[in-house]
């Protein structure tokens, strides 16, 4: 978008883009891109966002980065296999009771 500036960068999941489209959608009409964006969001987000909110606190426990916790909420891994794919690009080997840990704590909160 030429001659467009952003005011800054933030990750976050996709329970708080849908709240954010939500909110602009009640402002004005979303472009494309961000009503693409609002249908993605809302078939693939947890629905509550104070279990999201729980979940996050569960697992910063577990000395993840931003970015993996939020692909962990946003995917919602069920085996340990899936996780271990998320945790890849992490810079540090996780224990396999690690990983049994998260995943049990996903599936608790989940």
């Amino acid at each position: 978008m030429i001659g467009k500036t952003s005011k800054g960068e933030e990750a976050v999941s996709l329970a708080r883009v849908k709240e954010i489209l939500e909110e602009r959608k009640k402002v004005k009409e979303l472009t494309y891109e961000q009503q693409l964006a609002y249908e993605h969001a809302s078939k693939f987000a947890i629905k509550d966002v104070a279990k999201e909110e729980k979940l996050r606190k569960a697992l910063e426990g577990f000395n993840l980065s931003d970015k993996a916790l939020l692909k962990i909420i946003d995917i919602m891994p069920k085996t340990p296999f899936t996780l271990r794919q998320i945790l890849m690009k992490e810079n540090r080997a996780f224990t396999d009771e690690e990983i049994s840990k998260i995943v049990a704590t996903i599936k608790e909160h989940g």
